[in-house]
């Protein structure tokens, strides 16, 4: 950017330098080409200097302009306008406006012997030229607003991804924690009451062995009393192995085998139902978020696209799990923004770090991939 604006700088140097040695007599050819060289190399110290200088360069670049065209006349007006390029096109340039005037006092001082109808269109050129690189200015400006909010919403963006993976892991940890709990809990209550009952039993049962010779009577009452414990610590065993065991309507609640029954039956749909893969244990917050986007996207097909057939195929993945829910009905247009089901879909997947995509050839097709984050247990 600085190199095309030190081309257009020097540009505007040459050419009105060119077009005077063929308008004006000069005396010696040689000293004015000598003068537009050395203008040249004002222009391109400008251009190369560091920042602090600017200021005070570009005010010696607009005396030495004003210099030349005064001494020289013809077209080098023109060339004044190579200062315009600096301080016009910069929003941090200092005293902007104040270097304007002067630049356009130096030049009108420099055309005071000019024919009226050449120091119009000099100020004319001069203020038209103003104009259009303060509208380059502000479209500079505006790009760096642009890029600066580019910038602030992908940082934000790269927040909410921080967020959203510390809240998948919050969430698998919680699980995580939900069932160590439970498993310490059960391992208690074998410990502390069944594991004592069948310690107590194998002491009377010892005891049986040795008095059943010699006092039969007492050793066959110790029996029918092991028989009994045996009996109250099978009902207990029971009991904790139904404890274990999740009640079949919490166990069906989420189930998309269940799912594919009821909309048969309600809908009175056909549904295909495959398995891709060797299926393994998913997080219950992952079943559940299959279970909606899948009987999300049965309704929409049905509400919005007249479907009556469905081919739902769950894959199971070494890192993901993949639904695709795909249907007979209309196809929505391409350009159509998503409705709020497609986006609540969406904003499930994404809420554990997965992505829902949209087939819409060969007919329409929903997909939801979510990573299984398996454990070692598994």
């Amino acid at each position: 950017m600085e190199r095309m604006q030190l081309y257009l700088r020097s540009l505007h140097v040459f050419a009105p330098a060119v077009c005077s040695l063929y308008l004006e007599p000069y005396d010696s050819y040689g000293l004015f080409t000598l003068f537009v060289l050395l203008q040249l190399g004002i222009a391109n110290l400008v251009s190369r200097a560091p920042e602090r200088w600017t200021p005070a360069l570009v005010l010696l670049e607009i005396g030495y302009g004003a210099w030349m065209n005064a001494a020289f006349g013809g077209m080098m007006y023109l060339a004044l306008l190579a200062p315009l390029l600096v301080y016009a096109t910069r929003a941090a340039f200092p005293f902007a406006w104040p270097l304007a005037l002067l630049h356009a006092a130096l030049m009108n001082a420099g055309l005071w012997d000019r024919p009226a109808s050449a120091i119009a269109t000099a100020n004319l050129v001069f203020v038209f030229a103003g104009l259009l690189l303060l509208q380059v200015r502000r479209a500079k400006r505006s790009q760096t607003d642009v890029e600066e909010l580019y910038d602030e919403l992908r940082l934000k963006h790269a927040e909410l991804n921080e967020a959203r993976n510390q809240m998948v892991e919050y969430a698998k940890k919680i699980e995580e924690i939900s069932q160590l709990a439970e498993r310490n809990r059960i391992s208690r209550d074998i410990h502390d009451e069944l594991g004592h009952k069948l310690i107590r039993l194998k002491m009377m049962s010892d005891a049986v062995v040795r008095i059943l010779p010699d006092r039969p009577g007492q050793g066959l009452q110790m029996a029918v009393s092991v028989r009994d414990q045996l009996a109250e610590s099978m009902e207990l065993l029971r009991s904790t192995v139904l404890k274990l065991k999740p009640e079949e309507g919490a166990m069906r609640s989420y189930s998309l085998t269940r799912l594919i029954e009821d909309i048969g039956e309600e809908q009175g749909t056909n549904v295909s139902f495959a398995i891709e893969g060797m299926p393994y244990a998913l997080y219950p917050s992952l079943d559940y978020i299959l279970y909606r986007n899948a009987k999300e996207a049965v309704s929409n097909a049905i509400r919005h696209g007249g479907a009556t057939a469905f081919d739902i195929t769950l894959a199971y993945e070494p890192k993901r799990v993949v639904l695709t829910v795909a249907n007979n009905g209309a196809v929505p247009d391409e350009d159509r923004p998503w409705g709020l089901g497609l986006t609540g879909m969406k904003e499930r997947a994404e809420l554990v770090g997965g992505e829902l995509a949209v087939r819409r050839s060969p007919g329409f097709a929903v997909t939801t991939a979510l990573p299984t984050y398996r454990t070692s247990a598994q």
